[in-house]
């Protein structure tokens, strides 16, 4: 998750410089010696000990009795320790790779130095670099950088690259093929998932229809059988009756020709109903694709221009953050819905929360073309926000009411309106769906709001023309209770 957030430059090279234990070394840390277990014994109440300290402590504890220096806990005037093999092992295991990793970060030196002589104290995952000290300043003081992850010095970070698609790194793993992919991997497999199932829903349905049309065309095969068996008994009967005649043309050939004849027409009219079952497929298959071309366009919409390159969408993550929500409302555990309560939450008091029902993303951008989806039920407001927003006060730092927002809001009985800097323009329209998007675009200063339909057709429903001088956030606003007002992020695009 990338995250815009004012770093003191000062205190985070104070952390990386102390070197904090990490919560393992914590664990595996001696109480007495304050260092990594050496040769570590178990007392009596559980906890464990270095047994040079363990020697140490009972020597000195002549005339004070021996306690436990965790829990303080008395074992008698004898101690009975026994060696804790599963600790020792697991502190051998972590002194090792402890080694290995302090010998991988010495040999990763600095993409950014002429010389590469410099070691490398962090590298940055987006710009897919390794940075000493001093060049890693600029990516934790500078705000351009705030959405570049930091992480410890990577030796292996050419071997993290895709090899389908050169310019992409491995992010997530697949459970189904058992490997890590890219984003456009990930975007690829979403697609042909999405083309198998629709494939497969066609194929049950033309499957069913053909059974049902030989089931009909077989019913009546066999009525025609026992027709056939009907006028040849008929005719026997006939035959032992009165003395058949020398003709070139009886009755008998007669009834043989009229079976052909029916025959022929079912054979023709099936010929037919194959013929339509054919084009129907075809027509199918034509508005499927159109319908894969519709979804195509909607996740991946690419911004032309006159000279510049035509850039691919990724699907970013985009979150709400709790510690803007306002009391009124609850937000989901995976941070990516909220809900209007009619009692205040206890949240605790902080400056970044929002008086009124309203809540912030944990992300904000400052560059690019950016699609979010969001689902939203009941009176709610959708906005575009600058971070600086103010939180205290309804009159200032309610959306579309302050120059540093620009808001889309449903009223309860269903109507639509445009806010900012508390105009207010009424939309004629009126909502058939409950999934709206919203479309930033920071180059060209367009705020645009618009409802997505059937096949994923967008219906601009108002855009606002401004020039964004700052990160910008998506924001929501729930203001019924009964029924509860909701919103959830459903998929954030960036191109």
């Amino acid at each position: 998750m990338l995250a815009v957030c004012s770093w003191p430059p000062q205190s985070v090279y104070n952390k990386m410089d102390a070197g904090e234990k990490s919560p393992l070394e914590v664990l595996l840390t001696c109480p007495v010696c304050r260092d990594i277990f050496t040769d570590p014994r178990q007392l009596p109440c559980g906890h464990s000990i270095c047994m040079v300290c363990l020697n140490s402590l009972v020597q000195h504890s002549t005339e004070i009795p021996f306690r436990c220096p965790d829990c303080r806990c008395y074992f008698g005037k004898i101690v009975e320790v026994q060696k804790s093999y599963a600790l020792a092992s697991i502190v051998e295991d972590y002194r090792e790779s402890k080694k290995a990793k302090a010998k991988q970060t010495q040999s990763v030196g600095c993409d950014c130095c002429p010389e590469r002589n410099q070691p490398a104290v962090k590298t940055c995952l987006k710009c897919e670099v390794s940075l000493c000290k001093e060049h890693v300043r600029d990516h934790v003081e500078l705000p351009a950088f705030t959405c570049h992850p930091l992480v410890s010095p990577l030796a292996d970070l050419p071997d993290r690259k895709c090899p389908r698609h050169d310019d992409e790194v491995l992010r997530y793993y697949c459970s189904a093929s058992r490997r890590y992919v890219c984003n456009v991997c990930d975007l690829e497999t979403k697609r042909m998932n999405l083309a198998t199932e629709a494939s497969g829903v066609l194929a049950r349905r033309l499957t069913d229809y053909m059974d049902q049309r030989f089931q009909l065309l077989e019913g009546k095969m066999n009525e025609s059988k026992d027709s056939i068996k009907k006028l040849q008994d008929d005719v026997t009967n006939e035959k032992q009756k009165v003395k058949p005649q020398d003709s070139s043309l009886n009755s008998v050939t007669v009834v043989v020709l009229c079976l052909w004849f029916i025959v022929l027409y079912y054979a023709c009219n099936f010929a037919v109903e194959n013929q339509m079952l054919t084009d129907k497929v075809s027509m199918q298959q034509r508005r499927l694709h159109e319908i894969y071309s519709n979804i195509a366009e909607f996740l991946v919409e690419p911004e032309r221009d006159s000279g510049d390159v035509v850039q691919e969408a990724l699907e970013v993550p985009l979150t709400l953050d709790v510690d803007t929500a306002s009391p009124f409302l609850r937000v989901s555990d995976d941070l990516q819905s909220a809900e209007r309560v009619l009692g205040e939450l206890d949240y605790p008091s902080l400056a970044s929360r929002f008086e009124a029902p309203q809540v912030l993303s944990s992300q904000c951008f400052s560059s690019g073309t950016h699609l979010w989806l969001v689902e939203a039920h009941g009176h709610w407001e959708i906005s575009v926000s600058y971070k600086s927003i103010r939180r205290k006060g309804e009159d200032d730092s309610a959306f579309g009411v302050n120059p540093q927002s620009w808001s889309l809001v449903r009223n309860h009985v269903g109507q639509l309106s445009a806010y900012h800097r508390k105009t207010s323009t009424n939309l004629s329209r009126t909502l058939k769906s409950n999934s709206i998007a919203v479309k930033v675009h920071f180059e060209k200063g367009t705020i645009a709001f618009s409802e997505m339909g059937a096949n994923s057709f967008l219906t601009k429903l108002y855009e606002f023309q401004t020039e964004l001088t700052e990160p910008v956030c998506l924001g929501l606003g729930l203001h019924s209770v009964y029924p509860p007002s909701r919103a959830s992020i459903i998929r954030a695009i960036k191109s």
